[in-house]
């Protein structure tokens, strides 16, 4: 009866220590488990707070992008309002620019009949009144368009000036020459 004790006993304690090594075996899987959970959910939560903290820089740079556009709106507000100031100022200026250029014309039309008076009295010439036209010149006795008159006289001015010029040069005179 020992021995079959024994051998019972002996079946007992493989049977423990097959347990025991089952058992650690899985305290060491659950153990590693544990620590491979551990380390994914600090990663899950290293990820959760670089996002978290993604988010934050992107709701400041939205509160910083929509603070630039309400600037900016300030700004082209601001700048149509100038615009919208200086064009009527512009306006105003043009308004009376015409008016000034209507007064000299005006002035200038007065002054020629007056030249003209004053030549009828000093020289008992033509009538005070008549076909007088300011937009009209003479030129080698007949009346030309007064914007004519600068491309007819430029040649014979320019003649004048080279042969002017000319005397100048015989004389031993120093001749600025003009382009």
């Amino acid at each position: 009866m020992l021995e079959h004790r024994e051998t019972e006993a002996s079946d007992n304690l493989k049977q423990s220590l097959a347990a025991n090594n089952e058992l650690s075996a899985k305290i060491a899987r659950e153990g590693i488990e544990r620590e491979i959970a551990q380390r994914e959910a600090a990663e899950a939560r290293r990820l959760l707070e670089e996002e978290k903290a993604g988010r934050l820089r992107v709701v400041a740079e939205n509160a910083s992008l929509k603070k630039l556009a309400e600037e900016g709106n300030e700004k082209f507000s601001s700048s149509a309002m100038e615009l919208t100031a200086l064009q009527a100022a512009k306006d105003e200026v043009e308004a009376e620019l015409d008016k000034n250029y209507e007064d000299s014309e005006e002035l200038l039309k007065k002054c020629f009949d007056q030249a003209v008076r004053q030549a009828h009295v000093l020289y008992g010439g033509s009538p005070t009144f008549g076909d007088f036209d300011m937009d009209y010149d003479v030129y080698q006795g007949r009346l030309v368009p007064s914007a004519e008159m600068g491309a007819l006289v430029a040649p014979e001015a320019q003649a004048v000036g080279t042969q002017e010029g000319e005397a100048e040069a015989e004389e031993g005179e120093c001749v600025e020459i003009q382009d």
